[in-house]
């Protein structure tokens, strides 16, 4: 498996021949348009763990959907029923390409060859909470495995250590957010021990503060757990286990 960040919390998966992005929000466009076209229509599978504009940007989306005419969006289901509603000049994605994808719910792709079934369950099912006057929403994280390759969690924006992140091969946690502190991190990564951890929802951090969120992380993660910071235009290899 292979994984490379687009800035903040998108990400490039490829597996056993399958290629999937996740959370294509308002601050990745760029790097997204970069990965260029004959990668952008390799793209199987959108997957959307909430609505917020920094994890979809609907014109973006439309964008990638565009180049990846055979790609479906599995969202989770709040995110669904915003994206089957045109905003504003965007227009609704159609059922044939929009599909739900609740907590304790899962998507498997036909295997490529001789390789296994692309998986993808969903897991969690809330948003951390910002501030009591702010409706929560939903949020569902992901796990994605590749035949009986390595496992890959994805938080979105929760902290929650649901079951199926404890021990994950690697494990794309939220290394700042407006809704948490540097101890709830801390204990998340604690209590989940991934083998692996990568740092994402860090556009919000400035370049002379992410350093210290990501310091703080790799000094009081969990003994087994590697906190490794992505290598500059390339991808993060996750080994077997």
């Amino acid at each position: 498996m292979k994984i490379r960040h687009l800035v903040h919390s998108c990400l490039l998966v490829e597996t056993v021949g399958r290629r999937l992005l996740i959370d294509p929000g308002g601050f990745s466009g760029e790097a997204v348009r970069e990965l260029g076209p004959e990668v952008l229509a390799g793209i199987d599978v959108v997957a959307l763990t909430h609505q917020h504009p920094d994890h979809v940007d609907r014109g973006l989306l439309g964008e990638v959907l565009a180049a990846a005419p055979d790609a479906t969006v599995l969202a989770e289901p709040q995110t669904a029923a915003l994206l089957a509603e045109p905003a504003g000049d965007l227009p609704a994605i159609g059922p044939e390409r929009l599909l739900p994808l609740g907590a304790g719910e899962v998507h498997e792709l036909a295997p490529v060859g001789d390789a296994g079934p692309l998986r993808i369950a969903a897991v969690g099912g809330h948003h951390a909470i910002i501030h009591p006057d702010i409706p929560r929403v939903g949020n569902c994280g992901l796990v994605v495995r590749g035949g009986d390759g390595p496992r890959l969690g994805v938080t979105g924006d929760s902290l929650e250590p649901v079951p199926e992140f404890h021990g994950i091969d690697a494990l794309a946690f939220a290394v700042v957010a407006p809704w948490s502190k540097m101890a709830e991190t801390i204990d998340f990564l604690r209590a989940v021990r991934p083998r692996l951890a990568l740092p994402v929802h860090d556009a919000v951090a400035s370049s002379v503060g992410r350093p210290i969120y990501l310091r703080q992380s790799t000094q009081l993660a969990p003994e087994g757990t590697e906190v490794r910071d992505w290598p500059a235009g390339g991808y993060v290899e996750v080994p077997e286990g």
